[in-house]
């Protein structure tokens, strides 16, 4: 994966913004997938949401 991607987005009228091509392909997100939105002072977190399988042997791994 390629560190250290900056872009702009800008936000549209109903709050939504576009993830820029590049970005969507190193994290090979596609259309339906979903995303964890964090808010951490004054920074935006998107996080690919893991799926099931490895969110729960990542809860395995937090024991």
């Amino acid at each position: 994966m390629t560190v250290g991607i900056a872009e702009t987005v800008i936000v549209g009228s109903k709050g939504e913004v576009v993830l820029p091509r590049k970005v969507r392909g190193e994290l090979g997100l596609k259309p339906g997938d979903e995303l964890e939105l964090r808010l951490e002072e004054d920074c935006i977190v998107l996080r690919k949401k893991a799926g099931r399988f490895a969110a729960y042997l990542e809860r395995l791994g937090r024991r």
